[in-house]
């Protein structure tokens, strides 16, 4: 009688704890989706990017759609750089050196992609935008790239995606 008393409450002390671990689990992670949940619910820009594309990608053509919804082709350099600012991106003009230029314009070759006539090492034709954001393991980095003319207008955008697992 002892020995199953003694199994029992071993028995009965494993599965107390197990039903503990994953109890708490899955608070954990009901709390961590509805942080989630309000930080997109707080950044719209991130949030239309976040339905249209939700794996991560170096090049996103639906999110890019999702962009450019909200800064349009031929918008003025200063406010597309707002709109992102403003959305909690972080952003900067791009310089490069001659060979990193011909080694970008060699990489957009291979997609099929044309670089853009002011391209060059030292203009600002490019501009990096780059924001973070939770997700429920890890967090998502977003990375805007936008391209301008010479009058300062918005040629091109691309938007890249990483999942970031902790």
């Amino acid at each position: 009688m002892r020995k199953f008393v003694r199994s029992a409450t071993v028995y009965l002390g494993v599965t107390a704890v197990s039903i503990a671990l994953v109890a708490s689990l899955w608070l954990w992670a009901w709390y961590r989706a509805a942080q989630v949940e309000s930080f997109y619910r707080e950044h719209p820009l991130l949030s239309g990017l976040r339905v249209r594309e939700k794996r991560s990608t170096n090049y996103s053509a639906a999110a890019r759609e999702s962009l450019l919804e909200v800064v349009p082709l031929g918008t003025d350099r200063d406010a597309a750089i707002a709109v992102l600012l403003k959305a909690g991106f972080g952003c900067k003009a791009v310089t490069e050196s001659a060979a990193d230029t011909e080694l970008r314009s060699h990489f957009l070759k291979s997609y099929g992609l044309t670089p853009p006539a002011n391209d060059g090492p030292n203009g600002k034709g490019f501009v990096d935008c780059q924001a973070g954001s939770p997700a429920i393991l890890g967090n998502v980095h977003w990375i805007v790239g936008l391209r301008f003319d010479v009058n300062g207008r918005l040629i091109d955008a691309r938007v890249a995606i990483w999942n970031i697992f902790l």
